[in-house]
Parts: C-alpha cells; structure tokens; sequence
C-alpha cells in the first residue's frame, strides 16, 4: 500500500472518531433521512468539541498531528 492511500485511510479514520464526538457533543446533527450531516451552530458545543477531540488526541485514541486533527476538526464541524 502506498504512503498516500495510507494517508487517505487515516484521515478517514480521524474524520469518522471526530464526527462521532461531535455528534455527542451535539455540534453537528445528522439528518436520517439523507445520513448528511449538518453544523448545529451551537458554539458552545463547538467547543466541546475541540476539547473531546484533543483530549483524546493526547490520550492517543486519535492519529495525526495537532495540525491535523484542527483541520479535520474544522472540516467536520463546518459541514
């Protein structure tokens, strides 16, 4: 396997451990007709969010860089 498909599965992995945080913490709701997700635009949630994500990031239940998991973290909540 090729470091770039290697790289697109983890990114994969981290967007789908983000999102089911975000879905708890009530930052993003899921529409179960369509399976799309949505921001709920709710900042405080948000916040949340990102102290779940990086707590968990520092306890190593998710990969990636700081830098990666911001970005990811980003491109859920801005669905």
């Amino acid at each position: 396997m090729g470091q770039a498909k290697r790289d697109a599965e983890e990114h994969e992995v981290r967007l789908s451990a983000i999102a089911a945080i975000a879905l708890k913490q009530g930052a993003i709701v899921m529409d179960p007709d369509t399976d799309e997700i949505s921001s709920n635009l709710d900042e405080e949630a948000d916040k949340q969010t990102f102290a779940t994500v990086f707590q968990a990031w520092a306890e190593g239940r998710i990969s990636g860089t700081a830098d990666e998991v911001f970005e990811a973290i980003n491109e859920i909540l801005e669905s």
